[in-house]
């Protein structure tokens, strides 16, 4: 026992930091004063919804105490609207992040493998379409993917109720994907491992690579997908 705590003393003390578990935002910009990110893939953390103007620390507990770890921006007064501010680790708390909007639609993800943050105020999408092998349009299908339908309440839900099922003389027969025009490019939905079970798998990405759902039994389904929080629930009906 007593080994094993000084090997762990040992790694503190050249700086070699213990597996990530949690991640924080703490501060004025932070309804509340603090929230929990959400671990959405290995390394990649997220928070979708409401900011105050004001400003924000991303940290590894909820109230700073010993060993707990800063990501601070590289940048001076960086905004947390940002197509990629770099950040480093310090055990101490330095810079904060930026909000000058206060606005409902915010999201951003911290990347703690590449050190990265990313954010945005997410803008609803016009259109969503669901397309692949797994419907009845399969994937030669730009003109005609299927529509889906936009919440009255709520711009960012899309909902579509519709047949799935295995087309063997199609490639890729059980699989399928979202489009966010009529066409495969610019804007596509993916999930974050190749052929995820549509039913069990919930995480939405939007763009990156070009992995898709698959189905594991055919049926009438009903597929929610909401681009703010970046989810998809599926069910058989």
């Amino acid at each position: 026992m007593k080994r094993i705590l000084l090997f762990a003393l040992f790694l503190a003390g050249y700086g070699f930091a213990a597996a990530q578990t949690e991640l924080w935002m703490v501060g004025s910009a932070v309804p509340g004063g603090s929230h929990k990110l959400e671990k959405v893939a290995d390394g990649d953390y997220k928070y979708s919804g409401t900011l105050n103007v004001g400003e924000l620390r991303i940290q590894t507990s909820q109230k700073a105490a010993s060993g707990t770890r800063f990501y601070t921006p590289t940048l001076p007064d960086a905004n947390i609207v940002s197509r990629g501010t770099s950040f480093r680790e310090d055990t101490k708390a330095g810079d904060a992040w930026q909000v000058v909007v206060g606005e409902d639609r915010y999201r951003f993800h911290v990347d703690t493998k590449n050190h990265v943050l990313r954010g945005e105020i997410v803008q609803p999408w016009g259109e969503l379409f669901i397309a692949g092998g797994a419907t009845e349009v399969g994937w030669k299908c730009e003109g005609k993917m299927l529509l889906m339908e936009q919440s009255l309440d709520n711009p960012f839900v899309w909902t579509w109720e519709g047949e799935l099922k295995n087309h063997p003389d199609v490639e890729e027969s059980r699989s399928f994907k979202f489009q966010g025009q009529d066409r495969w490019n610019p804007k596509s939905l993916h999930p974050f491992k190749q052929d995820a079970d549509i039913l069990s798998d919930k995480g939405v990405r939007t763009g990156g690579p070009d992995t898709k759902w698959t189905i594991t039994k055919e049926g009438r389904y009903r597929i929610t997908v909401d681009l703010l929080n970046e989810t998809v629930k599926a069910e058989l009906r």
